[in-house]
Formats: structure tokens, C-alpha cells, sequence
């Protein structure tokens, strides 16, 4: 099929080659010109034809002003200084920076559609008081015929009424920006004047206006040619209607597809009504297009695996002689719906296709360089001063040392400092610690800034970070090349945004400069270019206008990503925006609709690729472009098919680890009496054993361990060893060299009267939380201190809870008791306690009383069971293993004091004891009073248990009940999905 854009050219050679240089074409954007101008040329070949003007409608536009287009730090800060003028209520730019933008959009549709902004911006109390029927006859028969629909269909009055029921300072805020909207446009428009600037809404207006009024030579061609041309904005329509009725225009559209002759085409919706009221001089496009090309519609359950299919159909098209690469072609493209598939889709094409274009912008933000930059912003935006030194906080500093950039350069001090921080649990980091610990030039990243409210010093920091990173050395090939692009144009971006904000004086508060610097690299896009006549296209969607293609496949055709799910950020009510012929949601939507069936009409094969997963916010469901395609053309041979990857079964198979003799020699360790090499099992490990026998393996043979992380919240286990860690000083400091203290009702009342609970705690949380020396004072603050009273309010109702024990013997807290134990005839292990605390009730009755092995708990335990073999079965998902660790406790300390008296067995659980005090263990629904009571039958089990971890016969295998992998670190490992994955 002849490309739109060839046809164009063919018919204006043949017919007017003559003329052609009093022709000026124009097109949508530079790609569609681009490529006229290429087909142009071929029509002429030899012939000796002066070539036309070829221009798009922004160069169009901007030839009839003195005016230059504005950037968007122009626009901004130029926008927020008209702001301050105006408005009592100025906020900090960088909290401006959100709707400031969205008021230069409306404020360019209001160009762009030639609003009267008088009338738009009119004072919300009047406006109010105006029914529906405020238009003029004059707008509501221009709704009708452009829009085909009535004004009742959206009544004005509803979007007041439901700013009447608003809250009061949301409603307030907003009447009272809107009543400024209309000088505050009106001096932005002054203000870019002034400095001669435009922006693209003001271009348009200032063209209207001298097409119906020329100055001499402003219209300088004696015709204007306007191709590929769809949705039209007011002013567009204008300028199109005011050449035409001077005999000045020619208009073609891209209209030729079965998809546009459907009932209800939404792709249709304006462009019939543009060919009625701008027709062609010439007729083009006479083959005319009844059937669809070849397509194919794929399922992939992934977007790696979209942009890997992709490679393996372009590889094939290259094998079947589809794609020739031995000549300089353009007749294949890739678009991507997505940008964030660019890089990926960059390293997937084949190495047979040696020529790529890409021409699209790509966001920064989706960039390596852009994760390294705003890990960098982030870590100066967070740090903070402390003990006269400027720290950075451990999260900031490790996402920047574990960068895969950083990494690239030294990986080796990079990783030395992440073992660091971990190994001390440094919290904060100080500059000073990191420039003495990292070559001189990357310690640039991690100096101080001055002051963070001073442009100069923040920029000067970004400068310095910006040419050492520009200095590396970036790897060979097209994914160094691209790195080292993205950091020139993210500089370029720096040195406008310090220009402006030193020419319009910009106050800086807090981390302002660096605030801006972050929503730049969210909003800016790098703009690739390339020779768009040679080799294959990769775009996107906007790309594509008025060009064709042999071969096409598009990615990510999936509901909402294309057509993406529109909506109108905007301070304008869409109610308005209909009643001015503004751009809406709907208008989005027909303008994609076109962009996809018109793309795909005149190509030969097309493959349509969307992600089949569900998950988050997607639903794994294909756009409704392909649905249509399904249902409008079951006759046209598409073919709908799934993508299946074969992956391993890791989860459905049972790891099993045969005890080879070299784990068996590991496993000896366990049993060696003495010297260097000997280990220590523990009752902790043994209930690891028996919830899986693989995750002992890894943690106990193979010296696998969870990583200690440094988190910026408290965790479960940290409030626990804190919780211990006070009530052991509290009673070790009552009891103090002796070998026990009595502890009466009247030494609890002094415990909080004298001793001050909450210096231990501070100390405590200061050390194990907030990673400060041991008995640092420092005051708590913020959750650190919301912490420490939670904290101290448990410690007080455990004291007042003990007074039902008193008088009481406290003999020790976090006692160490290590022994080795014989758990089968010739097979004695090493085992190593730390017990809560151990104390003694009632020491003054004459048997002596009974001794209690203590355990505090701050979880969810139960202290009741039924079974003594219930607490060895990994087959109960509610295995009691607080009451089989106190067990093996109670053993431990009586062959530790040769101790043959009762001990009791004691879980402390907090979560219960303000409303139920401290209760027993009980046992087949009885008080566990002593562990002698079934110590036979625990000591018999738990010994066989022991004994199968050395039992060559025995391998360690994955555990049968996924439950026992909900919290378990080593799932990833061993590959193992719980219930809830």
C-alpha cells in the first residue's frame, strides 16, 4: 500500500512541480515532515523541481510573531511571580510548582480554543447566580454542530452545587484563586510578552489574528498545504477557515481504513466533519482500503516478556527476508505505549538490525541516572544536624552505594562501606565518616551543602556531583552512550534552573532548590534524535501521525496504557470546557482511537502484543481497540493467541539435602567437647529443626544468616530485646553484687518512685534503636519518644502486675547457661540459653519454694497446650514453641545448679497482662506447677528429635506446610510460595 504521506508528494510533482516553490506544506510534527520531504524528493528524482517550504504548525505559527516559545522554568517562575502579586496567601514555589502547571495548561487552552478569558474567568459569586441557559445562541449552536450534542446533556449548575457542599476551606481556597484567575492570566501574558516570549496558545492566537490581517510578506506563499491533520483546535480551525476563504489553503487527511467506516467510530468522530468543511484540491488515496493487514494479537504474561517476543519477531522477520537489512530502509516500527520499555526494548533488538532510530522523548525519571541523582537529592533533603556534625540517613546513603553507576566505578569501596554500616548498625551516617572511608573523588557526593536554602550553595553541590559523574567512564555501546545523554541534558536542566531562579529571585525555604531539581527529573523527557530514513523506528504513539508502515508492532496494548485512562487535570469544570469547545476526556479518546486504526490501515503485518498478567493495578486485560478489532472484523483472519514461558518447578518439588560426610564433619562441630570450631545448638534452633529441617540447615550448617537491616521503624523483635534489656537493669541494679534480692510490694512501689524507669529505657531505646552509644541520655524525640512512653507504660503494669507474687526472690535476668547433654548413647551435643530470668516464689515456705524459669513476650503466644507430642508435631500450624523452649530451659538450669526441686515454667505475655495479670502455663487445662510433671515424656521426645539432626540416614528436607515459610527470610532461597503469594 503507497504511504498517505507519498501520495501527497506524487500528486503535487506531478501536477505543480512548477510551482512548488510558492507551496509551503504543513504537518503535525517535525518526524511526519521529515519524511515528506524524503518522499517528495523520490517522487522528483532527476527532474529539475525546486523543492517547498516544509514546515510543522509550531514553525507555521511562530513565523507570523516576533515572539520566541517560553521554557517551562520561564513559564513557571515568571507564572508564580504574577502569583505573588496578586494573592496574600503565597506558598513556597515548590509547593506552587503542582497547580502552577496546571494553570499554564488552561491557561494555553484558552489560547489554543480562543476563549474569551473575560468571560471564562468570570467572578465565580456572579457566575453563580447565572442559570444553564447563560450561553449564547451563538455557542449553543456551535456545541451542537461540533460537539453533535445538546448543552442540557451537562448542566452548569451541577458543578456549582457541588462546590456549595464542599468544605468550607477547600470551597474558600478554591473561589478565591478563581476570582484571581483573570488578572493572573492577563499579567502572564503581559509578563512573556514583555520578556518577548509566547507560549504555544499564544502563538496560535497571534497567527488567527494575522491571517485575517496580514502585514506585508507575513503571508508570503501563495498556498499553504496542510497535511496528516486530525482533532483541530479553535484556533486551528481559524487559521484554516480564514486561508481557505482567501483561495490560500489545501487540506488532506489521513482518512482510509474499514475501522473508520463503522457506526459510532469514535476515530471518525472529527475527521468526517474536517473533510466536509476543509475539502482537498486533489483527490489522493483512490486505492481504497476495505481489508485489514495481517494481524496478530499476543498474550505475554510480562513486559520483559513483551520486549523479548518483540526481539524474537523481529529476528524472525530478518530471517524470512521481511526486513532487509543489507539496504537502508524505514518500512518497520516499533511504538511503545509505555516509555519506561525504551532501555529494555533498546538491548532486545536483534544484533542482525544494525541501524535504529529512535526518535520519542524519553522521561528522565525512568532513567539509572535519574534513580542515582534522586537518591542523591534525597539523602541532602533528609540530613540533619546532630552533635555539630552533618549526618545522612543509612537508607539514603546505602540505595546511593549500592547504585549499580556507583558500583560501576568502585565497586569495591562501594562495598566496603555498605559491610560497614551494616556491621556497626550505623543509623546515621556523618560526612565526615564517609569522605574518610571513600576515594577523594566520589566523597563529592556525600558533602555537606552549606545551606540548603541558598541556590548558589545547593547548585554549586549538584554541579560538583554532575561533572564527577560526567568525568567517569561510561561503558562501550548504546547503553553507556545513552547514560552519558541523559546526564548532558539533566546538567542543561540544572543551568536554566539556576539561571531563573537567580533572575527571578526566587526565595529558597528548606530544601526548595532540590525540591525543584526532583519534579524536574519527574516531568522532563530527553528528546532523541536520529536519521529517520534509515533503519528501524522505534516511537511512540504521537510519533506515528501521518506515517505508514510495512511492518508494525505495538506493545503494551492494553486497557488503560493505550488507550491510556484519560483525565483532565484542570481548574477549568469540564461543564466549561464543553461550553467553550475546549479539549475534554472524550476529546483525548477519539484523538487515540484515530492515531491506532488510521497507523495500522496500510500496513502489511502487524503484531499486537499486551500484558496478560493481573496484578496491582492491572487487570491483565487487552485494550478495548483490540477487542474491536475481534468483534467489528471476525472475518479478517487475526489471530489471537498466548505466549507461554516454561519455568522451572521450583515450588512444586521438596528440596531435599542429603547428609553427605561433608556435612556430617560441619554437623561434628555440634558434638566437640572443646577447642576452636565448636558450636552450640540452642532450643531456638531446635524449633527451627522442627519447622523445617531446611532453614536449620542453611542457618546452622551453612552459616546462612538473616540480615540484621537498619530500619527507620521499630520492629517486633527490637521492642523485645529493649523490654528485656530494662527489666534486667532494673532488677540486676536492685540485686547488685549478691547472689539474689527479695523483692517486696514496698521494692516495686520504690522502683518507680526512686529508680526512674525511663532513663533505662532511653538508654536503651538510644543504643538498640536510634544506634547511639551505649548509656547515651540523649532525649527521645518524635516516635522515638512515642516509643519510650508506650515502652514504659508496660514495664510499670508488669511491676504492678509482680505484686501478686511478692515477696519474691530475684536470682538473675538474661543468664547464660551452657551445658552439653547426651541425647542418644554415645551422642552428647553442645547446647547454649540465654534465659529471660529466673527468680524464685514463696522462699520463705519451709520446702523452699518454687523455682520459675521466666519468658517475656511481646507476640501473640499460647500458654496452653494439651500434648507434650504436640510441641515436637511441625504438622500444627500453632505449635507451642514458647512453652518447648521453657522446657528445654528448666532442664538446662537444673543440671546447671544440680538443682532437683520444682521449676515452673513462666510466659510473661504482655499484650494480656493489664487485663488478665500474669497467668500460667496449663496443661490439659491445669497450672503447669512444675516441669518434673512431664518432663519424661518432653526430655524422651526432644532427645530422638536432637538426635535425627545427626542421623546420617536422615536428610534435611523442605518443610511439608508452607505456613511455617510465612516469615521465614530463606523462602527466597529455596523458592517456596505461602498460602497468601
Amino acid at each position: 500500500m503507497t504511504p498517505f504521506l507519498y501520495q501527497v508528494a506524487r500528486e503535487y510533482v506531478d501536477r505543480e512541480a512548477d510551482s512548488l516553490l510558492d507551496y509551503c506544506f504543513v504537518f503535525p510534527n517535525k518526524r511526519s515532515a521529515t519524511f515528506f520531504s524524503h518522499y517528495m524528493r523520490e517522487v522528483i528524482g532527476d527532474r529539475p523541481v525546486i523543492m517547498p517550504e516544509i514546515t510543522t504548525i509550531a514553525g507555521f505559527t511562530s513565523s507570523f510573531s516576533r515572539l520566541v516559545p517560553a521554557t517551562r522554568f520561564e513559564q513557571l517562575f515568571l507564572l508564580y511571580d504574577c502569583y505573588r502579586h496578586l494573592s496574600q496567601d503565597i506558598p513556597d514555589f515548590d509547593r506552587f510548582l503542582f497547580w502552577g502547571e496546571m494553570l499554564i495548561s488552561d491557561f494555553n487552552d484558552v489560547d489554543r480554543y480562543l476563549v474569551d478569558p473575560a468571560s471564562l474567568f468570570v467572578n465565580v459569586k456572579k457566575l453563580k447566580e447565572i442559570n444553564s441557559n447563560y450561553l449564547t445562541p451563538d455557542q449553543l449552536d456551535i456545541i451542537r454542530a461540533y460537539w453533535g450534542q445538546d448543552v442540557e446533556e451537562y448542566d452548569p449548575d451541577r458543578f456549582w452545587t457541588h462546590l456549595s457542599d464542599t468544605s468550607t476551606g477547600l470551597q474558600d481556597k478554591f473561589l478565591k484563586l478563581w476570582e484571581i484567575l483573570l488578572p493572573l492570566y492577563t499579567d502572564y501574558c503581559a509578563g512573556l510578552r514583555k520578556r518577548s516570549l509566547a507560549s504555544e496558545g499564544m502563538l496560535l492566537r497571534e497567527a488567527v489574528e494575522a491571517v485575517k490581517n496580514p502585514e506585508p510578506g507575513q503571508l508570503q506563499f501563495k498556498r499553504y498545504i496542510f497535511v496528516g491533520f486530525n482533532v483541530l483546535s479553535a484556533a486551528e480551525v481559524k487559521i484554516f477557515e480564514r486561508l481557505k476563504a482567501r483561495g490560500l489553503a489545501d487540506f488532506y487527511w489521513d482518512f482510509n481504513s474499514p475501522a473508520f467506516d463503522m457506526p459510532g467510530s469514535k476515530g471518525a468522530r472529527f475527521m468526517r466533519r474536517n473533510i466536509e468543511s476543509f475539502p482537498s484540491l486533489y483527490t489522493i488515496d483512490s486505492e481504497k482500503i476495505t481489508r485489514l493487514p495481517q494481524i496478530t494479537i499476543t498474550c505475554v504474561p510480562s513486559k520483559v516478556g513483551m520486549v523479548k517476543e518483540t526481539g524474537r519477531i523481529l529476528h524472525n522477520w530478518v530471517k524470512e527476508g521481511v526486513i532487509d537489512t543489507s539496504r537502508p530502509t524505514h518500512d518497520t516500527a516499533i511504538v511503545l505505549p509505555e516509555e519506561d520499555l525504551f532501555i529494555p526494548m533498546i538491548h532486545s533488538v536483534p544484533a542482525e538490525i544494525t541501524d535504529l532510530n529512535v526518535t520519542m522523548g524519553f522521561p528522565l525519571k525512568l532513567t539509572p541516572m535519574a534513580s542515582l541523582l534522586n537518591a542523591i537529592t534525597s539523602m541532602q533533603m533528609r540530613s540533619a544536624d546532630s552533635h555539630g556534625e552533618r549526618v545522612f540517613f543509612h537508607e539514603d546513603v546505602k540505595a546511593i552505594l549500592s547504585h549499580p553507576l556507583m558500583q560501576s566505578g568502585d565497586m569495591e569501596a562501594c562495598n566496603t562501606l555498605l559491610a560497614t554500616l551494616k556491621l556497626e548498625k550505623m543509623y546515621t551516617v556523618s560526612s565526615a565518616f564517609l569522605s574518610a572511608n571513600l576515594p577523594e573523588d566520589m566523597a563529592v557526593i556525600f558533602a555537606t551543602v552549606s545551606d540548603l536554602r541558598n541556590a548558589a550553595d545547593v547548585y554549586q553541590y549538584t554541579r560538583r556531583v554532575v561533572d564527577y559523574l560526567l568525568s567517569r567512564t561510561f561503558s562501550e555501546g548504546k547503553a553507556g552512550k545513552i547514560e552519558r545523554y541523559f546526564l548532558e541534558s539533566f546538567s542543561d536542566a540544572l543551568e536554566e534552573l539556576y539561571t531563573s531562579i537567580r533572575e527571578w529571585n526566587i526565595q529558597m525555604r528548606d530544601a526548595t532548590f532540590f525540591h525543584i531539581l526532583r519534579r524536574s527529573l519527574a516531568s522532563a523527557a530527553v528528546n532523541f534524535t536520529g536519521e529517520p530514513l534509515k533503519g528501524l523506528q522505534m516511537m511512540g504513539v504521537l510519533e506515528t501521525r501521518a506515517l505508514d508502515f510495512e511492518n508494525i508492532v505495538i506493545l503494551s496494548m492494553n486497557e488503560r496504557v493505550f488507550p491510556r485512562k484519560h483525565f483532565t487535570r484542570s481548574f477549568i469544570p469540564d461543564t466549561l470546557r464543553r461550553a467553550y469547545r475546549m479539549s475534554t476526556v472524550e476529546y483525548q479518546e477519539s484523538i487515540y482511537a484515530y492515531y491506532f486504526y488510521r497507523l495500522i490501515s496500510r500496513a502489511r503485518r502487524v503484531e499486537l502484543l499486551y500484558d496478560g498478567r493481573t496484578e496491582g493495578t492491572r487487570s491483565g486485560e487487552m485494550s478495548r481497540y483490540l477487542s474491536q478489532l475481534l468483534y467489528l472484523f471476525p472475518d479478517a483472519g487475526i489471530v489471537h493467541k498466548r505466549k507461554v514461558f516454561p519455568a522451572p518447578r521450583i515450588g512444586d518439588e521438596t528440596i531435599v539435602i542429603e547428609k553427605t560426610p561433608d556435612i556430617m564433619a560441619r554437623l561434628n562441630c555440634f558434638l566437640q567437647p572443646d577447642g576452636e570450631g565448636r558450636k552450640y545448638l540452642s532450643a531456638s534452633s531446635i524449633n527451627s529443626y522442627i519447622n523445617c529441617p531446611l532453614s536449620f540447615y542453611l542457618k546452622n550448617v551453612e552459616g546462612l544468616d538473616l540480615d540484621d537491616e537498619i530500619t527507620d521503624y521499630m520492629d517486633s523483635g527490637t521492642f523485645g530485646t529493649i523490654l528485656h534489656e530494662v527489666m534486667e537493669h532494673i532488677y540486676k541494679r536492685l540485686r547488685g553484687n549478691a547472689h539474689s534480692v527479695i523483692i517486696t510490694s514496698e521494692v516495686i512501689d520504690s522502683i518507680s518512685r526512686h529508680l526512674h524507669i525511663e532513663p533505662y529505657v532511653t538508654r536503651s531505646i538510644n543504643y538498640h534503636f536510634r544506634r547511639k552509644g551505649r548509656d547515651c541520655d540523649e532525649p527521645l524525640v518524635g516516635e522515638s519518644l512515642l516509643i519510650g512512653r508506650v515502652m514504659t507504660s508496660y514495664v510499670e503494669m508488669l511491676l504492678r502486675a509482680e505484686k501478686a507474687f511478692t515477696p519474691f526472690e530475684f536470682i538473675d535476668a538474661e543468664m547464660k547457661v551452657e551445658g552439653r547433654m547426651e541425647v542418644a548413647p554415645g551422642l552428647v551435643v553442645n547446647f547454649k540459653q540465654i534465659i529471660d530470668r529466673v527468680d524464685r516464689i514463696y522462699p520463705d515456705s519451709p520446702d523452699g519454694g518454687v523455682m520459675r524459669v521466666v519468658d517475656y513476650k511481646t507476640g501473640q503466644d499460647k500458654i496452653s497446650f494439651t500434648s507434650v507430642a504436640d510441641l515436637f508435631d511441625r504438622s500444627k500450624t500453632d505449635r507451642r514453641k514458647a512453652i518447648l523452649q521453657l522446657m528445654f530451659y528448666s532442664n538446662m538450669l537444673a543440671r546447671k545448679l544440680d538443682y532437683d526441686g520444682p521449676i515452673q515454667p513462666v510466659i510473661y505475655l504482655f499484650k494480656t497482662i493489664a487485663t488478665h495479670g500474669i497467668l500460667p502455663i496449663t496443661f490439659n487445662r491445669k497450672p503447669l506447677e512444675d516441669y518434673r510433671s512431664i518432663n519424661d515424656e518432653f526430655i524422651s521426645t526432644f532427645n530422638s528429635t536432637v538426635a535425627e539432626i545427626f542421623d546420617p540416614a536422615i536428610p534435611f528436607t523442605q518443610a511439608d506446610d508452607s505456613h511455617a515459610c510465612t516469615f521465614c527470610n530463606f523462602k527466597s532461597v529455596c523458592g517456596r510460595k505461602t498460602a497468601d503469594e
